[in-house]
């Protein structure tokens, strides 16, 4: 059971018996919840009455995010929805809800604690970017102050020189029998993987995101093997030095327990979308295989069935102020020749088809198995992320 530590706020001659009426309706409303009334730290405010709102501001202090809870009674929402627009003035992160009126509150409480957890687990959360984001993603690099001032994300540049070559390290024969009879000779893919878990332990990164196509142009061998096998480990890791989508990939490990799968935009179909890309963990897929590189078609790559029978969408902005999240059914599992190896076509509702036509935030998707999309806009919400 869910622990909320509880500040009770009512007008200052407001009698015991008024704090403790509030005290008893909030215990009466949260069954599911262990309610502990604090003055310490709270991450819950229960507004009783109206006329608290300076002692709600003093305790606004130093705080990043905030619950607010009120009802209808004694002007509690009144006074709640002024501390709400003072939160929203002063960049505090916060959610207001009247006890007396939600339908689903348990729920909506339940996505509070998941949010939060995942944010203060954020905070000094360090992705390493080796080499250069790619040239052609104009639309999402991220400022690394906006990533530390939105969610205390550290972000490292790490030059591929300050390494060993690749081929300086051995052979990993445990990351070959990882891609069992594939048919390809991996050393030299297996001993990338070693480097960029070299950069991992010395950088002391969380998440990384590679430049990696200056590997295929300069080596012909590629690194998505490596990120592939990282992911599958549970280690968040991105293609082509995007920062949006390193981020959002973070953000959804931290928050719905899974990494998953960076998808290029192949296409836009009337009621469904066509994504591809090489590095898909092999723990969401079946029947895979390794192929070469799609754009160079040299190196190695990952090539599979995507196993869920349906998905969420997710993809955030480089300012991250926005974000569109959707739900869909996995109609088809293409092979094409003509894109990225790994190929799945979701039918989304055609109001979302519409949003990626006329106001796409980037190549770049999210794909997750499951039906996520309740809990990534309430994080959304609660962070100030508009969705589109």
């Amino acid at each position: 059971m869910n622990t909320l530590k509880v500040k009770l706020i009512a007008f200052p001659e407001a009698s015991k018996e008024v704090i403790f009426r509030g005290e008893q309706i909030l215990r009466n409303k949260l069954t599911d919840f262990n309610i502990e009334i604090t003055d310490q730290n709270p991450d819950v405010l229960f507004i009783v009455t109206g006329g608290s709102e300076n002692q709600a501001k003093n305790l606004l202090k130093d705080k990043k995010q905030i619950l607010i809870l009120a009802m209808t009674e004694n002007n509690s929402y009144a006074a709640a929805s002024e501390i709400k627009a003072y939160c929203n003035q002063n960049n505090i992160d916060s959610v207001l809800y009247n006890i007396d009126n939600e339908k689903d509150l348990q729920t909506e409480l339940n996505y509070y604690f998941k949010s939060t957890k995942t944010l203060n687990k954020l905070n000094n959360f360090k992705i390493g970017l080796i080499g250069e984001v790619s040239e052609w993603l104009i639309a999402s690099d991220i400022e690394k102050d906006l990533l530390n001032n939105k969610f205390g994300i550290q972000l490292e540049k790490i030059e591929w020189n300050s390494f060993p070559k690749y081929y300086e390290y051995p052979v990993n024969n445990d990351f070959i029998n990882h891609f069992e009879n594939s048919g390809f000779n991996l050393e030299d893919s297996s001993k990338v993987f070693n480097l960029i878990q070299d950069i991992i332990q010395q950088k002391q990164v969380n998440a990384i995101t590679v430049e990696c196509f200056p590997l295929v142009r300069e080596n012909a061998v590629t690194a998505c093997l490596a990120l592939s096998k990282l992911n599958t480990e549970g280690f968040a890791s991105g293609c082509e030095g995007d920062i949006t989508s390193i981020a959002g990939k973070i953000i959804v490990k931290e928050l719905i327990g899974k990494i998953p799968w960076m998808a290029n935009l192949a296409a836009i179909e009337e009621d469904k979308i066509f994504f591809a890309h090489c590095t898909i963990a092999t723990d969401l897929i079946s029947d895979y295989k390794i192929n070469t590189h799609f754009e160079t078609n040299k190196g190695t790559a990952v090539q599979g069935k995507f196993k869920a029978e349906n998905a969420t969408v997710f993809r955030l902005n480089n300012e991250l102020s926005k974000a569109f999240v959707s739900y869909g059914n996995i109609v088809e599992r293409p092979e094409r020749e003509d894109s990225c190896r790994t190929q799945i076509k979701v039918e989304i509702p055609t109001s979302d088809i519409q949003k990626l036509k006329d106001n796409p935030l980037g190549n770049h998707h999210l794909i997750i198995p499951g039906d996520h999309v309740e809990l990534l806009k309430y994080f959304c919400k609660l962070t100030g992320i508009f969705i589109i």
